[in-house]
């Protein structure tokens, strides 16, 4: 019982692998064409079929179909197989599996050696059926995995040019360069501010105060001191102790009259 639940959920795991996957069968006997697909389809594999080469490859280049692998005659008259399989190698990534009555051991090694999957020898059976999905889960797998490491690499790359930024691109030094064009080097920018100050013992400080002009309001101008207006009646005080010498001069001048008037 156990082994038959065992066999039931194996069962259930390998169809759902089949459901999702599109074969693109390519045959030119319509017989052949026919019990493949029938397998295929008994394996709930979703099947599209053409009957030409040139029909294959159109099918193959139209995205929409979402054709994961394709299963193809070796001898088709239109194309050699070989020369198919290029096409295809080159226009998709697609898994592609061969099949031919030709069991020769040089039609194995060179539908190999082109790139083949597989090589089947016809007539096909259910059970070389049952394991081919494996070739496109494989595909898909190597898909994701090259998908995950294009995302790394996009973001270690962003990173990287996050950090440079952070840094002001002080690697090549052309940020900087440009920060010192505009605004000055350190002591360039401290020897600018001590000459805007007008510190003394400067020469240029008063060649340098237009560099960075400031406008003043008018109303913020402070008036020159007013002399002190002086106390009342000390202007009189003044004018007196400054006439009193005439006045002795004057009283001296009587005084000598006088006397020569005596005499």
């Amino acid at each position: 019982m156990n082994s038959d639940k065992a066999s039931s959920s194996s069962a259930t795991h390998t169809e759902s692998c089949y459901r999702d996957i599109c074969i693109l069968i390519v045959d030119f006997d319509p017989i052949c064409l026919r019990v493949a697909s029938g397998m295929l389809r008994a394996l709930t594999y979703e099947v599209l079929t053409a009957h030409r080469a040139k029909e294959a490859l159109e099918m193959i280049q139209d995205k929409d179909l979402g054709i994961d692998m394709v299963l193809m005659e070796l001898h088709m008259p239109d194309m050699y197989g070989l020369d198919l399989l290029d096409e295809i190698k080159r226009i998709s990534d697609l898994p592609v599996l061969m099949m031919s009555f030709d069991r020769s051991e040089k039609a194995m090694l060179s539908s190999l050696d082109k790139g083949a999957h597989f090589y089947f020898t016809k007539p096909l059976y259910m059970e070389d059926m049952s394991d081919i999905w494996q070739y496109v889960h494989n595909r898909r797998d190597q898909q994701k995995r090259q998908r995950l490491e294009a995302e790394k690499e996009a973001a270690a790359l962003q990173e990287s040019s996050f950090n440079e930024e952070e840094e002001g691109y002080e690697d090549d030094g052309s940020f900087v360069s440009d920060w010192n064009n505009i605004y000055g080097d350190d002591q360039s920018r401290e020897e600018t501010a001590r000459l805007d100050a007008g510190s003394p013992g400067s020469d240029t400080a008063n060649d340098r105060s237009d560099l960075f002009p400031v406008p003043i309001d008018e109303q913020q101008l402070i008036p020159p001191p007013s002399p002190p207006t002086p106390p009342q009646g000390q202007g009189m005080l003044e004018s007196n102790s400054v006439a009193e010498p005439e006045d002795d001069h004057e009283a001296g001048s009587d005084m000598a009259a006088k006397g020569g008037d005596t005499n």
